[in-house]
């Protein structure tokens, strides 16, 4: 299986979990300069971009180590080009920025305001 492949079940997962969890699907695989955010959703008052790694055979851990600060700013501009596009929507909103890690077993770890300070 290809690596996009992976990406995209990945996601899938992701996306069927969180909707689970009581999200709302705003946008899937936005893109703009200068990358793409996997999925974006709402959760209560919270607008929520999110991150999703698919990986068969690395830990948490290593997935972790993936986003490092390169990503994460790619993530956060690419984030304000959303808003931009979307004020109404952000309007009276919190962001908040999670990732999802996929096992290849499909186990799901959910870390929430991940680039909290």
């Amino acid at each position: 299986m290809n690596t996009f492949k992976k990406g995209r079940i990945g996601e899938e997962a992701a996306e069927k979990y969180l909707t689970e969890e009581g999200y709302s699907l705003v946008a899937r695989n936005f893109k703009a300069h200068p990358g793409e955010i996997d999925l974006v959703m709402t959760s209560g008052c919270d607008l929520v971009f999110i991150e999703v790694k698919a990986w068969k055979n690395l830990s948490v851990m290593d997935l972790e180590q993936s986003i490092d600060w390169r990503k994460r700013h790619r993530i956060l501009a690419t984030s304000q080009v959303f808003m931009l596009q979307n004020q109404a929507l952000c309007r009276g909103r919190t962001i908040r920025y999670d990732v999802i890690f996929v096992d290849g077993e499909g186990n799901i770890t959910h870390i929430k305001d991940a680039f909290g300070e």
